[in-house]
């Protein structure tokens, strides 16, 4: 009975790895007036509270899952590569 029940769970969790979810990068914040944001322009510069080399928040549907240091591609694409693992369960 046992192994059916973790033979039927398995297959629950194997049809449940197709949902697609959200994956959200957050880099920095910064609170401004809304009138220095209506201010902005092309070339404008917004400076963010995190610095260079600092750890980034990575959120999966809205929940913090993990965090990461930014690194770049041959490609010269961004990339994040995971430094630690939130307790979750959702990794």
């Amino acid at each position: 009975m046992s192994d059916l029940i973790s033979t039927v769970t398995e297959d629950r969790l194997a049809s449940m790895m197709d949902i697609p979810v959200t994956l959200t990068v957050v880099l920095g914040e910064k609170t401004i007036q809304l009138g220095k944001l209506y201010a902005l322009s092309r070339g404008s510069v917004v400076e963010v509270d995190k610095k260079v080399g600092e750890l980034v928040d990575i959120y999966v549907n809205k929940r913090l899952v993990a965090r990461g240091e930014v690194q770049l591609t041959d490609e010269g694409r961004l990339a994040i590569s995971l430094s630690e693992i939130a307790n979750t369960g959702l990794i």
